[in-house]
């Protein structure tokens, strides 16, 4: 058999999976499919000018296309969401933080890929052995390879903007999955420096009452109250609060069930998906990597402390290069939660509640606490998942108490908010987004007004509170 034969069936190898991904996203049979198809081929290609082994560049390509497959199968399943661009930026911690990714994924589909990635390998290992290509065919595949790799990485000149609907559904099925990432990437790229400059950091612009007070932003991870769902579980400290809010009720975020950054993101900013374009499915992958304005720099500039404090690996969506551009001064992770309770492997809620109170007992000076909790992550455990995420709430629940009891001990006003990034990835909460939220000041009470808010209004009804 020739080599260009050879050639031609390795390259056939990760036909199968790329057709399966585009079957997924319901992608139209166009012209734009050879975008779509640009990517991979040009991984065939450069790898088997390397390589010189059409079955090891044609598996290994196939291999990839799997993971990118059971990936989009698997947040499609779990999530009613398919994969975008800047998810490329979040595969390390799939194998850094295996804990928060695998167990959603579906286990026929991972051990389906399993065994057809061992099998792909003992074949190529046993089967195959190297092409002699002259260095003239070498040449001709690398000039191919990169020119398709050109494409891939700069495809706008082949169309004009106005073409993309920068909606990933739409531009899937018009483009094909791989072109739609190559497409919205690029375009991201371009227009980033001009959204990032519009949305600098500006001085302090907030008008405080004296003293100032304190803000106590707790980002509840996966917080909504369980009788949402027909649970039986009362929330009695947040109802409790709830009663002399400022003002409380339904918050509405834009994803189900996880990325967290984006509700973090505008809660912090204040700002609308329109001014981060198609950056607005993960601020943190690019867009915050450098000073943009938000309340952490306005009460900093206004003399406050500001402090983020989140057990757990800093890294992780890029925190500890985000969370500095976004104006905090510290940021405590979880080396400084060595010594704390731990359930399920993940600091307690009681555990960050014993540390703020600590910290307003020993503050002299105004300051603004985000914390980002994590023991109610899922995958929750047991063969009731949902009462075992329930009794996650019961100990955000007990948090909430303690944070209360600390904040009316405080000499200084405290504003205490909190509010949940997301519902919970389980089936009963699905067919909606809205969480939970409450405002509440210790020296101000309210009458529990209710208000149903989006994360950006919940960032003006903050500065409200502080300013009132």
């Amino acid at each position: 058999m020739g080599a260009l034969t050879l050639a031609l069936i390795g390259a056939l190898l990760p036909l199968p999976v790329w057709l399966w991904l585009r079957w997924q996203v319901a992608a139209r049979f166009s012209a734009w499919i050879m975008l779509d198809a640009a990517p991979w081929l040009a991984g065939y290609l450069l790898l088997l000018c390397v390589t010189a082994r059409p079955w090891l560049s044609g598996g290994v390509v196939a291999g990839a296309l799997l993971f990118i497959s059971i990936a989009e199968f698997a947040k499609r399943a779990r999530l009613r969401d398919g994969l975008v661009f800047t998810d490329g930026g979040l595969l390390w911690q799939v194998f850094v933080h295996p804990r928060f990714y695998l167990p959603f994924v579906p286990w026929p589909a991972l051990v389906l890929g399993i065994i057809t990635g061992i099998s792909l390998v003992i074949a190529i290992l046993v089967l195959e052995a190297g092409l002699a290509l002259p260095l003239a065919m070498r040449l001709i595949i690398l000039f191919l390879g990169t020119a398709l790799l050109g494409i891939t990485l700069r495809p706008l000149f082949l169309l004009p903007r106005a073409e993309i609907q920068c909606d990933p559904a739409v531009d899937a099925a018009r483009f094909g999955p791989l072109a739609c990432f190559a497409l919205h990437a690029r375009l991201a790229a371009t227009e980033r420096a001009a959204r990032q400059a519009r949305h600098a950091p500006a001085p302090a612009v907030l008008r405080l009452a004296d003293p100032a007070p304190h803000l106590l932003l707790l980002q509840l991870e996966s917080f909504c109250d369980p009788r949402r769902f027909g649970l039986a579980q009362p929330l009695q400290r947040k109802d409790l609060l709830a009663q002399t809010a400022l003002t409380q009720g339904s918050l509405a975020v834009s994803a189900f069930g996880a990325n967290t950054m984006r509700t973090e993101f505008a809660v912090l900013t204040g700002l609308e998906d329109a001014a981060l374009g198609l950056d607005r499915f993960n601020p943190y992958f690019r867009f915050a990597r450098q000073p943009i304005g938000s309340l952490a720099w306005e009460l900093r500039g206004a003399g406050y402390e500001t402090l983020c404090l989140h057990p757990f690996d800093s890294r992780f969506f890029g925190r500890d290069k985000v969370l500095p551009a976004l104006g905090f001064a510290r940021f405590d992770a979880a080396p400084a939660f060595q010594q704390a309770e731990r359930i399920r492997g993940l600091v307690s809620d009681a555990a960050i509640a014993q540390r703020l109170v600590a910290d307003l007992a020993a503050a002299t000076s105004p300051g603004f606490w985000y914390v980002i909790t994590v023991a109610a992550h899922g995958p929750w455990q047991g063969d009731d998942p949902a009462r075992a995420w329930a009794e996650c709430m019961a100990a955000s629940d007990a948090m909430l108490g303690e944070v209360m009891r600390a904040a009316k001990a405080c000499p200084r006003p405290v504003v205490v908010v909190a509010f949940g990034d997301h519902r919970p990835a389980l089936p009963m909460a699905q067919g909606g987004k809205e969480t939970d939220y409450v405002i509440w000041r210790s020296d101000r009470p309210g009458d529990g007004r209710a208000e149903n808010l989006n994360a950006v209004g919940l960032h003006r009804a903050i500065r409200d509170a502080m300013q009132g």
